[in-house]
């Protein structure tokens, strides 16, 4: 593997794979919802659609057309602490990639008529996540988990934000966090990692150089014990997440516990939850799940269930979380969860992926070089060390059908 900071600033890691005939071109910049203010909400998402709309050399859908045309894909994503643009296509057009990713990524034109085009279609997002219950609850939960952060706001923004959004909006935000000293161009797959470098620094040489986003904001890890409870419409069944607020990645937090509490609890039939939950009826459905940032970090239990289950599903969630300490399914989980990292990285968008989230964020390849060291050396003490926290009072959020009886 080849790991470089080039002269403005930009990291670049390049993993040849001569196992495979494919390769993942990435660039990931560090900037995301996390580095918007209460003027801007959701510009970091809505960048991500526009630089989709025409570029400098290239008409809207040109660039997908070509990368189609040479069997590949592209795509991007925006979360909070990052975003990043990726195309997967054979190796032989490695190339290219790199070429079409920096036009789109830094030369889109990003036009007043653009933007009035993809206001309905980011404002019709924002209203299909409003009438989805399991996106009201993750919105809900963050506004309680975080009191400082941005973490606290949907990465899609309001309504209200996104509607005032112009082409100054957007182009400040462009201009401000999209250049070479926030950017990390991951790359997986069958190349010739020194022919691949000189072509990126030649690429790269014209993106301007800035001071790399540095996150300052991080929330006190106390969790907010408390039940919120909010009515929809919509909505038929009861639907309920208990969560707690943990460390985040800037605070040199160890995620292999938690991974690994996610897999006990809810990967496959196995699980504890879906054995003692699910499968004797005291909800519909229940999952688990771990969401870390770089300010802070999460653990939540997500169930659906109606009126007359929901309290013994608490009841039991709760002696459940009480009363967890068995070391044999704590070792299977291991043994699961690392064939399941190991293989996800036979897979070079994926493991460009990884790559490319370790550098952005840490700036360096920890979490993808550690991160399965340290589930294999976790103890089973450890582990029950650093998950007692859910033995502790979570914060509860409930979503309800409009006509029922609040009952705290």
């Amino acid at each position: 593997m080849r790991v470089e900071r080039l002269d403005n600033g930009a990291f670049v890691v390049l993993k040849s794979r001569k196992d495979v005939s494919s390769v993942s071109v990435q660039f990931w910049l560090k900037t995301g919802a996390v580095f918007e203010d209460n003027e801007n909400r959701g510009v970091a998402h809505f960048l991500e659609h526009m630089v989709f709309n025409g570029t400098r050399n290239f008409l809207p859908g040109e660039i997908e057309k070509m990368v189609e045309n040479a069997g590949g894909e592209i795509n991007a994503a925006t979360s909070y602490d990052y975003t990043f643009y990726y195309i997967t296509l054979p190796a032989k057009h490695v190339s290219l990639a790199v070429k079409l990713l920096k036009e789109l990524v830094f030369f889109p034109v990003l036009s007043q008529e653009m933007v009035e085009k993809e206001k309905p279609i980011v404002l019709e997002e924002i209203a299909r996540s409003e009438n989805n219950p399991k996106t009201l609850l993750w919105r809900e939960f963050l506004k309680h988990l975080y009191k400082k952060s941005n973490y606290r706001y949907p990465i899609l923004g309001f309504r209200d934000t996104v509607s005032s959004f112009t082409d100054k909006t957007v182009k400040e935000f462009h201009q401000k966090h999209y250049h070479a000293g926030n950017l990390t161009v991951a790359i997986s797959g069958n190349v010739d990692e020194n022919s691949l470098l000189t072509l990126i620094k030649k690429e790269l040489k014209e993106i301007p150089s800035e001071e790399r986003n540095f996150f300052v904001t991080v929330d006190d890890t106390t969790t907010c014990k408390e039940t919120f409870v909010l009515k929809h419409p919509a909505v038929a069944n009861i639907h309920t997440v208990v969560g707690w607020r943990l460390p985040g990645l800037i605070q040199e937090q160890n995620v292999a516990p938690f991974i690994l509490l996610e897999s006990i609890l809810s990967y496959g039939r196995s699980s504890i939850l879906y054995q003692e939950i699910t499968e004797k009826g005291f909800a519909f459905g229940v999952s688990a799940g771990f969401e870390e940032f770089l300010g802070g970090s999460s653990f939540y239990i997500y169930g659906i269930t109606d009126s007359s289950r929901n309290g013994k599903f608490k009841e039991k969630l709760f002696s459940i979380l009480n009363s967890f300490n068995t070391e044999e399914v704590f070792e299977f989980a291991k043994r699961k969860v690392l064939k399941s990292e190991i293989f996800k990285r036979e897979a070079v968008e994926l493991e460009a992926e990884e790559i490319g989230y370790s550098m952005t964020l840490l700036e360096s390849l920890e979490i993808y070089e550690s991160l399965i060291e340290k589930i294999s050396s976790l103890s089973f003490e450890d582990f029950l060390e650093e998950t007692a926290f859910i033995k502790t009072s979570p914060l509860i959020i409930e979503l309800i059908p409009e006509d029922m009886e609040v009952i705290l």
